[in-house]
């Protein structure tokens, strides 16, 4: 999301909010966000694909609405399915003029294609929805069979070396690639399965609404272009309240949102974009001769990429406000934390949450109840270590972000075994403000330390890079 995306979403709320009534207001957030999410598919995927993306974008989202929904007996009729078929196909028809004017020439029969596509499959949908009589069995396998083919995705696009074998595939005009060829990009596709992901683990859960979400209303949560590109990833049973709440965009939201916007487009493309010119990376690295640059090179890695993630949310966050949406925060003063839980407790909120939810409670669970005879303590390291390693591996499938959740894993398992055996003896010292102090100085030096050295596999493509810029940070070659 550039500057320039940024401008255009923020003004467009005024017009937006002032002039759309009330009870059409989800609608149209989600016609926005199809063409928002068109505009910045031209701009970021492929030529040849950008419309197929955004098909494949909506599609995976309407049969994962079609798999979790309830019996259609428990379900109204709703006049919703006519208006989110009229949505998505004038929405496909724009969206083939955005393909048009960043892509020429472009294959005008694609948005036609869509369309069809869309009137076809959202007309019929209602229709085959589950009943009384079928078993919800057969709907939770094919959930499953959802999860596997997202995580799938997600695998291919992630890996390096299968990104760049389908891009060659999918676009073989060489003149657009002159310097190598581009990986194949879905634009927010972590996001979208990640939100697609947790709704059918809500589904098997029994934790989705029982009477049904409308499709429109699903499909807005799925593509809400605010978060499209950064996040927060925001969870169904609270977002599609907040949409149907239609809050008016008065001075005080008006005021908040703007400012909010404000401090994140600072923070990203000032200070953050400044810090990169002089953060770590393998460039200069190799031209850094002494450990003390080598340090410095650190630190404002880890403030670019604090200002990096914060500043998009926080834009994220402002946008959602100025159309009457609040998304959950994402950033809340990580580098402040005192140690390694609280310090996930305050980066990446969503994100860390969305984990803890769906694979850490549930894999604690499953290895308590499996019956195999384990030490509690094997058991939360297990836990712990592929969580973490799990997280590094959605940034992306290289040795280097495994590595970096092991660093995060291991770490925060040291500090499970240091806190439960220093209970009794912290309380004591909480009754002193002044050793009190001291300890989390300490504790808050030692955590922001031990998060800035992970960075080193998180900002250097290999781990050789990666242990040779840890040897310097030593005082090494």
């Amino acid at each position: 999301m550039t500057l320039i995306h940024i401008l255009v979403f923020a003004l467009a709320s005024l017009p937006f909010m002032w002039l759309i009534p009330t009870r059409w207001r989800p609608q149209s957030i989600l016609f926005a966000s199809i063409l928002a999410l068109a505009w910045l598919l031209a701009d970021d995927v492929l030529s040849h694909l950008d419309f197929m993306v955004l098909i494949g974008t909506l599609g995976l989202s309407i049969m994962v609405w079609w798999v979790v929904q309830p019996p259609s007996e428990t379900m109204p009729k709703r006049r919703a399915d006519t208006q989110t078929l009229l949505i998505i196909g004038g929405g496909m028809l724009l969206a083939g003029l955005i393909f048009a004017i960043f892509n020429q020439p472009s294959n005008l029969m694609m948005p036609i294609f869509g369309v069809a596509v869309a009137t076809v499959g959202v007309i019929n949908l209602p229709h085959m929805l589950p009943t009384s009589n079928v078993s919800n069995e057969i709907y939770k396998r094919l959930s499953l069979s959802l999860i596997i083919g997202l995580i799938m995705i997600l695998g291919i696009l992630k890996i390096p070396a299968s990104a760049r074998f389908f891009s060659l595939a999918l676009d073989r005009d060489e003149a657009l690639h002159p310097t190598g060829i581009t990986p194949l990009a879905w634009l927010g596709f972590s996001y979208i399965a990640f939100r697609l992901i947790g709704v059918l683990f809500d589904f098997r859960a029994g934790r989705l609404p029982k009477d049904g979400m409308a499709l429109h209303n699903f499909l807005t949560y799925i593509i809400f272009f605010p978060a499209m590109t950064a996040g927060p990833i925001d969870r169904v049973q609270r977002f599609i309240p907040e949409l149907n709440q239609t809050k008016p965009l008065d001075s005080a939201r008006l005021m908040e949102g703007t400012m909010r916007i404000a401090v994140g487009a600072f923070k990203k493309f000032v200070i953050a974009d400044s810090l990169a010119l002089v953060a770590l990376n393998p460039t200069l690295v190799n031209r850094t001769g002494d450990t003390l640059g080598a340090w410095l090179l650190l630190y404002v890695y880890a403030f670019r990429i604090f200002f990096d993630f914060s500043g998009y949310s926080d834009v994220a966050i402002g946008i959602g406000r100025l159309y009457g949406i609040t998304l959950p925060e994402n950033f809340d003063r990580p580098y402040a934390q005192a140690n390694l839980q609280q310090f996930w407790q305050r980066w990446h909120i969503t994100l860390s949450t969305w984990f803890r939810l769906y694979y850490f409670t549930p894999i604690s669970r499953v290895m308590l109840r499996s019956g195999v005879k384990m030490p509690q303590w094997l058991m939360v390291m297990i836990a712990q270590i592929s969580t973490m390693v799990l997280i590094g591996l959605w940034h992306g499938i290289t040795v280097n972000f495994v590595l970096w959740g092991l660093w995060h894993g291991v770490g925060l398992f040291i500090h499970k075994l240091i806190l439960d055996n220093t209970r009794v003896w912290y309380q004591n010292i909480s009754q002193h403000r002044w050793r009190r102090r001291f300890i989390f100085g300490i504790s808050w030096l030692t955590t922001f330390h031990y998060v800035a050295l992970g960075w080193v596999f998180f900002a250097l493509p290999t781990p050789a890079d990666s242990l040779a810029m840890l040897a310097r940070l030593v005082g090494g070659r």
